[in-house]
């Protein structure tokens, strides 16, 4: 007996290191990398949905769109308490992602063994296409796990139908309703199944009727919006990453569902088949439970093909919630392959499937290019995007990047948005008052029209286009897309230039210096000075500024250098130059105000060019923060 007791315990310890391990592998392969990808255009969406916490403001923005609001309204409320971090509001497709390899092995020990359970949620938890997804601000994610809990509980409720497992069954069908409508199809298995198939009584039939009509209850709060969100649905053709059904494409699609490993992976879900058809006469309620999970994983797939031969718009998201019963399938061929072959084909399937992740939706730069307009951006900067549906990507990752707490980044798109002519205004009527209140605007522009850029470059308002940077839009975004332009970031500053100049030596007038009034020690603070000669210059000055405390000429930090992008020699009488300084601060510098003083020298002797009585003049102060 003692014996016998230490063979369990040993055996069910075994099974949890397992257990440990397996989730430790779900976890680490959705993690990694997850807080470097940047965002792309519909996980700025997302974040662009959850920026209000009211339901009411949520149920208005995704009026215009085609998905159910309990994913934003749950990531509003989650992104108030973890933050605007990459990996934080991902976190929750992660843990669904975790969970759902947990509802799968649940799934595979009630219908076909404990072996089989193992090995679909190891080929789970390591599969290409569920890890991209439990990697985005998005909720596919979720959606894997909502319909994997339906399987779950709907099976149980098949075996047992007992209130228990009818509530879980239908609060998991009104979470897959409110995650992502393409849900119900799974639904439509379910039903063929349930009302068909199974030969439960027509109370326990009933009982599924009720379900669903409770889980469709539960969608109370949001059914007002939905007329409106199904007329969205008629402009999805065509959407960037559809597939239009062709043998080709279908091998394409099938390719991807099973972890671009169509070799190892196909002849597992052959070999699974195979098993379950071929089985001599198993409990029928079993074969039933395994007839589900077919039509629910390769079923499923068939049938979304077919309805999409004269549409064009099935993608691999909405193909991804397909997984969980595929792996299913597939890891019971695996389990009926001999040991050792085995053990080193879930080895060898687990590497491959591993290292063959590759980036499935095209996303631009958005980061690169957030890095260099925040290495040149002051606090108080306004950031006008002209950037089109990727608007909301490109103001994520700027209000991740700029040293700035509250960002004033303003999107054109709901002024000029693209194929809704009767909702354009003039976005430079709606930009005039800021325009008038900043001294220093930024215009990232890329693929829609400009409008405020040729407003900006005639000198309307006063600006002059003082700085202009480009970054490709990404390899893999250029390749699929070589005619798109790169993204351009464009620096307007409006200086005064009628007011009485500091004149250096008679030689140099400077007629306006622009300071961000803020800055936080150990950042970088620039400061942009607009330059007149009053004299041909002899030689090639250079220029000095410096910060100083208030109360004393202690310089502690500075910055020198030639002044503009030519050379003093060939400057032209009367024409402004622009001239940027950029001063790092020391991490050390105490909170307070602080003085900016500038001088004007030649390299060749140092000798500073005098001001009146003054050999270096105050420009102006910065607060600085902690």
């Amino acid at each position: 007996m003692a014996r016998a007791w230490h063979a369990d315990s040993l055996s069910s310890s075994r099974t949890h290191l397992v257990w440990v391990l397996l989730l430790l592998l779900a976890m680490g392969a959705r993690v990694l990398g997850a807080a470097d990808r940047p965002v792309w255009t519909d996980e700025g969406w997302s974040v662009w949905a959850a920026s209000e916490q009211r339901w009411s403001a949520i149920i208005e923005k995704v009026r215009d769109d085609h998905h159910p609001p309990l994913y934003f309204a749950v990531l509003s409320e989650w992104r108030s308490l973890a933050g605007d971090a990459r990996l934080a509001l991902r976190f929750l497709a992660i843990a669904a992602g975790v969970l759902t390899v947990a509802v799968v092995y649940r799934v595979g020990a009630d219908w076909f063994d404990r072996r089989t359970a193992l090995y679909a949620a190891l080929l789970y938890a390591a599969l290409p296409i569920a890890i991209y997804y439990a990697q985005e601000i998005r909720h596919y994610s979720w959606l894997m796990f909502a319909v994997s809990l339906m399987m779950l509980f709907f099976l149980r409720y098949l075996r047992h139908p007992r209130p228990l497992w009818w509530l879980l069954y239908l609060l998991s069908t009104a979470f897959m309703l409110g995650t992502l409508y393409v849900g119900v199809l799974t639904l439509a298995v379910q039903a063929f199944v349930g009302l068909i198939l199974w030969r439960g009584t027509w109370r326990a039939r009933a009982g599924l009727i009720g379900a669903w009509l409770g889980a469709a209850l539960l969608c109370l709060p949001w059914w007002e919006i939905i007329p409106d969100q199904i007329t969205q649905v008629r402009n999805t053709a065509g959407v960037p990453g559809a597939y239009r059904i062709t043998p080709g494409n279908v091998l394409a699609l099938a390719d991807y569902l099973l972890g671009n490993q169509m070799a190892l992976l196909g002849s597992l879900f052959a070999l699974g088949m195979w098993y379950i058809v071929r089985q001599a006469k198993p409990e029928r309620l079993t074969r039933l439970a395994r007839v589900y999970v077919v039509l629910a994983g390769g079923g499923l797939f068939a049938a979304m093909c077919l309805a999409n031969v004269r549409v064009g718009t099935l993608t691999l998201r909405t193909l991804a919630f397909l997984t969980p019963a595929l792996m299913l399938i597939c890891g019971y061929g695996l389990s009926h392959l001999p040991q050792p072959a085995r053990g080193l084909f879930a080895a060898g399937a687990v590497l491959a499937l591993l290292t063959r992740a590759e980036e499935i939706q095209p996303r631009l730069n958005y980061d690169r290019v957030a890095e260099a307009l925040a290495a040149q951006y002051s606090p108080g900067d306004l950031i006008v995007l002209e950037t089109g549906f990727d608007d909301n990507a490109f103001q994520y990752e700027l209000a991740l990047a700029v040293p700035d707490d509250h960002p004033t980044i303003i999107r054109t798109l709901p002024w000029v948005e693209l194929g809704r002519p009767e909702r354009h205004k003039s976005v430079v009527e709606q930009v005039a008052g800021l325009l008038r209140t900043h001294r220093r605007v930024w215009v990232v522009h890329w693929l829609q029209p400009a409008v405020l850029l040729p407003y900006l470059d005639a000198g309307n308002a006063g600006f002059w286009r003082v700085l202009t940077q480009t970054t490709p839009t990404g390899e893999r975004y250029q390749q699929l897309y070589p005619d798109h332009p790169l993204v351009q970031v464009n620096l307007y500053e409006r200086p005064a230039l009628d007011g009485e100049p500091t004149v250096f030596g008679d030689l140099f007038a400077l007629h306006d210096a622009v300071i961000a009034p803020r800055a936080r020690a150990g950042d970088s603070l620039h400061v942009d000075l607009w330059w007149m000669a009053t004299a041909a210059p002899p030689l090639d000055y250079s220029v000095g500024v410096y910060l100083m405390p208030l109360d004393a000429d202690r310089v502690l930090a500075q910055h020198d250098g030639p002044p503009g992008d030519r050379p003093t020699s060939q400057w032209t009488l009367g024409t402004p130059v622009f001239d940027r300084h950029t001063l790092r601060l020391p991490e050390r510098l105490s909170p307070g105000t602080y003085r900016l003083v500038v001088g004007v020298y030649w390299f060749g002797d140092g000798q500073l060019l005098r001001s009146g009585e003054q050999s270096y003049v105050t420009i102006g102060q910065v607060e600085l923060g902690p």
